[in-house]
């Protein structure tokens, strides 16, 4: 009786020996362990929560925790919450490298920060930078700021307080705008999103951007870009008109710009003739309300065919004022054939969506 007594104790004091060398580190709270291969590995066989010094807390139903590697893998609807950082993280499995203080997931994992939520089938958390990356199938959900990412991958920099993405990404705005693009960089503390990729852009009302780079200031509705390409009424065949800019900024609430380099392909039937081809060009543009500019422009209706048209209309400035539902000319030299045949200090006609109008009538 007293040799058994004896070796229980011993069994005692390896135990508490074991765990005590680990509470350096780590705390277990766990209601069955086994120590195993000379103390250096600890299996935590039912729930339980293991607390770390760095202020991680794990909550998980099975765990190994080895203790030369010191390195913790635990599975069975694991629960990690960082009381510095404050990120919660629930997943189905994670390895905990303590020693660089890096945790990975595998398996339907979801993160919080703040209102933020971030879904992937697997995270990479790097405590001590503050930045999470995840992979497959990722979706940032920020209701905060209205705004929804999918990616394949992301990194989230909680400190520089940035997203940036790799591979296709769509990006659903204010459920107005849907962006689809690659390498995507979302600024959350600017609320400014960007991609030097080739982007696309679809508005609620239809409108479809095309454009080489991008950035949009949430904030202001202000999308700018370059080599723009803009289809409005984009799922008519026939009944849309085309705008290509090569530079600008466009305000995408009220719909207003101010651009560069402008060509304009009115939709083909604006005239009542199918043949035409009613296009406008400018070596810049601006829209503010009911009124648009187009600077030193040049326009026609004529069908497009080799050589210069049968007939158009230069002017310093091409005005169209939706309100007056006029064209007006400044400085207009009207050519037929390339060869001038009238000038015009200034005159007008009415604007497509006129049938009947005092006035010079609108060329055919």
């Amino acid at each position: 009786m007293l040799n058994k007594f004896k070796i229980l104790i011993i069994i005692i004091l390896v135990l508490q020996s074991n765990i005590l060398f680990a509470q350096d580190q780590f705390n277990f709270d766990v209601t069955e362990i086994e120590i195993k291969e000379n103390g250096n590995k600890f299996f935590g066989l039912q729930r339980g929560t293991i607390t770390t010094d760095s202020g991680i807390v794990i909550d998980a139903d099975k765990f190994i925790y080895d203790k030369i590697l010191n390195i913790l893998d635990a599975q069975g609807d694991v629960k990690i919450f960082d009381k510095f950082n404050n990120y919660t993280i629930y997943t189905n499995k994670i390895t905990y490298l303590k020693n660089d203080e890096i945790i990975f997931t595998k398996g339907g994992s979801r993160a919080v920060n703040g209102n933020t939520v971030i879904l992937a089938q697997e995270f990479k958390y790097l405590k001590k930078t503050n930045v999470l990356i995840a992979k497959n199938k990722v979706k940032v959900d920020d209701p905060d700021e209205d705004i929804i990412i999918f990616a394949h991958e992301i990194t989230y920099d909680q400190n520089k307080n940035i997203i940036f993405t790799k591979g296709f990404t769509e990006a659903r705005i204010q459920d107005k705008y849907n962006f689809y693009s690659n390498t995507v960089l979302f600024n959350k503390q600017k609320n400014e999103l960007s991609s030097k990729k080739k982007t696309q852009v679809l508005d609620d009302k239809f409108n479809f951007y095309e454009l080489d780079e991008f950035n949009y200031f949430k904030n202001n509705f202000l999308l700018k870009g370059k080599n723009i390409k803009i289809k409005t009424n984009f799922n008519s065949k026939n009944n849309s008109d085309e705008y290509f800019f090569d530079s600008g900024f466009f305000d995408l609430n009220n719909r207003n710009f101010d651009a560069g380099k402008t060509k304009i392909n009115m939709k083909k039937n604006i005239y009542g003739n199918i043949e035409n081809d009613p296009r406008l060009f400018g070596v810049s543009s601006f829209k503010e309300d009911q009124i648009t500019q187009i600077n030193k422009g040049i326009f026609t209706s004529c069908k497009k065919r080799e050589g210069c048209p049968p007939w158009s209309i230069q002017a310093q400035k091409i005005i169209h004022d939706k309100k007056k539902k006029q064209l007006i000319y400044d400085h207009a030299l009207l050519k037929i054939y390339d060869f001038p045949i009238v000038y015009f200090p200034k005159f007008f006609h009415p604007d497509p969506s006129v049938k009947r109008q005092s006035g010079l009538l609108k060329p055919v």
